[in-house]
């Protein structure tokens, strides 16, 4: 943790400065709660059993996450099938046995993304080993699925707030190939692309929109996600061909600006986006919460620690406060992840410097959205207006 602060803080003072697919009952559609409570955190690419390497981490979560209606995170990882075997394979791919559900549902998680750049790391077998054990676990979940209809369709959570549905999506990335998009009669993760043009392609979006608009027909509280890897840095990380110096990936791009309102627009409660390793801002639009990036909350990667640098070790804990599907109030609790030792990339509670350099660069990315957010020791809230 002492790294985390000799590295952080300089760094954010200078940057101051400058459907079916889910599980849970799915009757007819009711209408939502008035009151809905939904907690949020950033990716969670966990490959090992956090209970025993790393128990505190887990029994805070247990604490932070306890009274959510809904608990969301992405699990970018895939499931590895019965059998299969795991050595010999790079560490720069994100997979793990279904102990690792357990370690999420221990920890107090109820709804998952599977729509993300890992979801192929073990290829076909993968995805569907991965649905049918988030299936058995008792997850809600989106993203991925035996074919493009189901890869779009809207997962289903019933919560004793009401109905909420999740519709997820990837962009980008180098392992998604077109060979990992589903497609009519072939698994794989439902993709968002944008093209060179600097658009996103017509007709995916439509897909995606439609379930949205559906699942909002339906009465349910609406959580749309997007794992997007168009970005980059100097080093051109994960940056769509010909942008690679161009982009500052600490930046949210203008194109995702506009589609996470869009997807507001027609029905979205809540937008949350992952996959830039990085606390990007917070924006409330139309009375609806979007999240443009929380970073890692999970991060057993196998990469240099140095790769992302160290704005990846840091996130925080989103609880929204949702009546009659509009925000009522958004807090946030900070995040550091472990930077070395056998649990690191697990995520602790942030005290003290750390706290206020996290969400001092929460605020600070917010501010151009109009979002004000007031710290409070180790705690901060949106000034609602």
């Amino acid at each position: 943790m002492r790294h985390f602060a000799r590295w952080v803080i300089p760094l954010c003072a200078s940057l101051f400065a400058a459907s079916a697919v889910g599980v849970a009952a799915q009757g007819d559609g009711a209408e939502a709660s008035p009151r809905l409570r939904v907690m949020m955190v950033g990716q969670a690419l966990i490959k090992h059993d956090l209970r025993l390497i790393a128990p505190l981490s887990v029994e805070q979560a247990r604490e932070y996450l306890n009274g959510a209606d809904v608990a969301f995170t992405n699990l970018e990882a895939a499931i590895a099938p019965v059998g299969t075997s795991l050595e010999g394979r790079t560490g720069t791919m994100a997979y793990g046995t279904p102990e690792v559900l357990d370690v999420l549902r221990e920890m107090g998680f109820n709804l998952l993304s599977l729509a993300n750049n890992h979801a192929w790391d073990l290829g076909e077998d993968g995805v569907s080993t991965t649905i049918a054990e988030v299936r058995a676990k008792g997850f809600a979940h989106a993203g991925t699925g035996a074919d493009a209809e189901e890869a779009v369709a809207a997962g289903y959570l019933d919560t004793p707030g009401g109905r909420v549905a999740l519709v997820a999506m990837a962009s980008g990335g180098v392992q998604l190939t077109p060979e990992t998009r589903a497609a009519p009669g072939k698994p794989g993760v439902n993709f968002l692309e944008l093209r060179p043009d600097g658009t996103l392609d017509p007709e995916q979006k439509e897909r995606i929109l439609s379930a949205v608009r559906e699942a909002a027909r339906q009465g349910a509280f609406v959580i749309t996600y997007q794992h997007n890897h168009y970005w980059g840095d100097a080093r051109g990380v994960d940056a769509p061909p010909g942008r690679e110096r161009r982009i500052d990936r600490f930046e949210t791009p203008s194109w995702m600006e506009a589609w996470a309102r869009e997807l507001v627009d027609a029905g979205a409660n809540i937008y949350v986006g992952h996959g830039n390793p990085a606390l990007h801002g917070v924006e409330i639009y139309k009375d609806r919460l979007i999240l443009y990036g929380l970073g890692n909350y999970i991060f057993n990667s196998g990469n240099s620690i140095d790769r992302y640098g160290p704005l990846a070790w840091y996130s925080a804990v989103v609880d929204g406060e949702f009546v009659d599907g509009r925000v009522a109030a958004v807090r946030f609790r900070p995040l550091v992840l472990a930077m070395d030792g056998e649990a690191r990339g697990a995520p602790y509670l942030a005290q003290g410097g750390e706290a206020s350099a996290v969400l001092g660069r929460l605020a600070e990315v917010s501010r151009p959205y109009g979002t004000e957010i007031r710290v409070d020791g180790e705690v901060a809230e949106v000034v609602m207006k």
